[in-house]
Order: structure tokens, then sequence, then C-alpha cells
């Protein structure tokens, strides 16, 4: 059901739908709340800028019932959750609904890939380094004292914390020898076809945060190697530039 203030919570859907007459075009008020570096606000990022909409960044979770990020807000209508965020925008903005298997897909990206990846990343003090590059808090002086006075082996208890919540999360490659796999039923370059769509882009943005150039981290750069997904990932990166353009200002970077 709904939280208090009406809107969506984790995996359930819009108690309304968006308007069946919008348009990727009609889309002229649209806010992301996130983190630079969190893969679902990269996956809602990689998205809109597939699709052409402009957009602005707001740092950190909004305001109201929702206690996570990313939060969409689209025309005034607020949507919580990545999964949610693609399974409602889709439609709009590539005009086709995600069939029953790219909903199935979705969520093995959305509540199996990602969360292996970060189980992986922050198992690893090594990896959580690099993670803060990502976010842009790797360099200068701050970036030398993240390195090397924060905690970052913390992370290792969020690591424990997806197992002992998520017991059955398999390793990063299996999912992506699974996607694989139903990108070659599908027989396109991509899994929308010739072109990228939507859940191009689901698997992209879960994928680019541990995957991200020089700072790759090497479970990620194995994983893509080891299941053949490694040109696909690079022909989805180019349809989707500046994913990584960060946006505020130290630490605050969204």
């Amino acid at each position: 059901m709904p939280l208090a203030d009406g809107t969506n919570d984790q995996r359930e859907d819009l108690a309304e739908p968006l308007p069946a007459e919008w348009t990727r075009e009609s889309l002229t008020d649209v806010v992301l709340y996130g983190t630079h570096a969190s893969p679902p606000c990269c996956k809602v990022r990689a998205l809109l800028k597939l699709a052409g909409v402009p957009f602005r960044r707001r740092f950190g979770k909004a305001s109201g019932a929702y206690a996570k990020f990313p939060v969409l807000f689209v025309n005034g209508c607020q949507i919580n959750d990545s999964y949610v965020i693609f399974k409602s925008l889709a439609p709009v903005l590539f005009g086709r609904p995600y069939s029953d298997d790219d909903v199935a897909l979705e969520e093995l990206v959305t509540y199996g890939l990602m969360l292996s990846c970060e189980r992986e990343a922050f198992a690893d003090v090594e990896c959580m380094k690099r993670w803060a590059a990502v976010a842009g808090l790797g360099s200068g002086i701050s970036g030398f004292a993240i390195r090397h006075f924060a905690p970052l082996s913390l992370a290792s208890k969020g690591a424990d914390r997806l197992s002992r919540e998520h017991p059955d999360l398999r390793e990063p490659v299996e999912y992506m020898v699974e996607l694989k796999r139903a990108l070659d039923d599908r027989g396109g370059r991509f899994f929308a076809g010739e072109a990228p769509g939507a859940l191009d882009a689901s698997a992209y943005g879960a994928i680019a945060v541990w995957a991200a150039g020089e700072n790759a981290m090497p479970f990620a750069t194995l994983a893509l190697e080891r299941s053949g997904l490694g040109t696909w990932y690079a022909a989805a990166g180019a349809a989707m530039p500046a994913v990584f353009e960060r946006e505020g200002y130290w630490p605050l970077y969204t």
C-alpha cells in the first residue's frame, strides 16, 4: 500500500499510473534526488540521458515518507525506487510498456545484479577506494584523507548486511551470464533491438559505477569479460554519454 504521503514504497507500483497522454516531449519539469556514485541513481541518469530528457539533480533524499533514493519528480509526480521509475517511465520515453520479460530482467538487474555488485565492492577496501574516486572524493587533500584515514573498511559491514538480508544472492558474473543469454535470445545489439532502450539503460547503470574506466573494479571487469557482455557494455556506454558528469560541490556531488 502507499506510504503515509501517498507515494509508492520500494517495488510498489504507483497508486495512479502516469497520464496516458504523456510523451517524452511533454516531460518539462524533471528532478532527480540522489547521489553521484549510487548505482540506482546512475541507472536513472542513464535512462534520462538516453532518452534526451533534460533534468535537474538534487543531492540526497527528497522530503517525504520515502527514506531512500533515487526519487524522481516528473511534472510534479513523485516516483520512488529505480525499479518503479523504469517500469513507470519506459512507456512514456520509448512509446511502449515494459513487457513481462522486460520486467523480469529489470528485477534481475535491480534486486540481483546491482545488490550482488554492491556486496562484492563493499567487502573490499581497495574497491571502496575506487568507488570514492568515482564519487569525486579521491583526489587532492580530501582524497588523500579518505584513502588513508577514512574507515573504508567499515563498508564490510554493508557486505555482511547484504548477505544476511539477501542470502540467495549469487556472484555478479552469474547475473551477467543470465543477461547475456537474454540478449542473445533477443537477437539484437541491445536488449531493445538495434538501438538501446530502457532496459539497456538500467543494466548499464547498474554496472557502470563498478566498471568506470580507470576506476574499474577487478570483479566487474572480470565479470564483463567472462559473461561476454563487454561488447554490449561498451556500446551502451557510448549511447549514454556524460552519465558520470558531476553536479554540486564536494562532498555533495550528485
